[in-house]
């Protein structure tokens, strides 16, 4: 997301309303979520955004900037005062894969033979 947002051809476009409350960016954006999946479209950062959106004070004042570059969209929320980042998400339009992103990796739990006798409480029993 931070090379998308720093590529040359990324723009800060005009937001009509970017002062938002915590509570209520949350609800839109679960809601916009919801409504990117179903249109097929590809979001990064959206379980993140939202919690880090739930994290804060419902009444908390943010500032929502949206940037974008071709069929991508950023929406970046700031403090009101712009000192920090809350949270980022990034989406394309339907059909349009997101720009060099990969998802990180789950990590698969290999139970060593170790660690399962450990558990067996009833080995002995046996």
């Amino acid at each position: 997301m931070a090379a998308f947002l720093e590529d040359t051809a990324t723009q800060l476009i005009d937001n009509p309303f970017p002062s938002a409350r915590a509570a209520a960016a949350r609800s839109i954006w679960a809601g916009r979520g919801f409504d990117l999946r179903a249109m097929g479209a590809e979001i990064a950062g959206l379980a993140d955004l939202l919690g880090a959106l739930a994290a804060l004070p419902a009444s908390e004042p943010l500032i929502e900037e949206v940037a974008r570059s071709g069929p991508h969209t950023a929406s970046v929320f700031l403090s009101a005062d712009r000192g920090r980042v809350v949270g980022v998400a990034l989406y394309g339009k339907p059909g349009t894969a997101l720009p060099g992103f990969t998802p990180p990796r789950t990590r698969r739990r290999t139970r060593s033979p170790a660690a399962s006798a450990q558990l067996d409480l009833f080995a002995d029993l046996r």
